[in-house]
Order: structure tokens, then sequence, then C-alpha cells
């Protein structure tokens, strides 16, 4: 009987399609990967985090409640919470 040979990891995308990298976006790569050794809090971004990471969706969860109270909705109804 004939079994056939197969390659591991060769499949529609292999090395003869010579694919070029682009600069910028292994540039982007690095940085995103050195981020978190390179992101420190300090004084001056410390109010821009606080505000991105709790004030703002809050105040989108807080606003999207009110209307949900005013208007009735049933998914407010039927949650539990009214």
């Amino acid at each position: 009987t004939y079994i056939p040979l197969r390659k591991m990891g060769d499949g529609p995308f292999n090395d003869k399609m010579h694919v070029k990298p682009n600069k910028f976006v292994e540039e982007w790569n690095g940085r995103r990967e050195i981020t978190e050794m390179a992101f420190e809090v300090n004084p001056s971004n410390l109010g821009a985090l606080v505000f991105c990471c709790l004030v703002f969706p809050y105040g989108i969860y807080h606003f999207t409640r009110k209307e949900l109270m005013i208007k009735g909705d049933p998914r407010y109804k039927n949650s539990g919470l009214a």
C-alpha cells in the first residue's frame, strides 16, 4: 500500500510565497512587546489613567442605566434590579 508523505506545517502559506516583512509592522510589534516594561505611572499621567480606566467607563454605565430606567426598558425591568 502507498502512504503519502506529509510535510509538517506546509499548508497553503509556505516559504515559497516569499513574503516580505513590513518594517512598520515589525516596529509596532516590537514596541507592543516592550510596552509593559516601558510603561510607568507617575503624577503626570495618573489623572488620565484614572479617567480612562474608572471615570469614563462608570459614566457610560451610569447614563446607560439611567436611560434604561427612565424609558422603562424590559431589559432593566426583567433584570431583577428594578
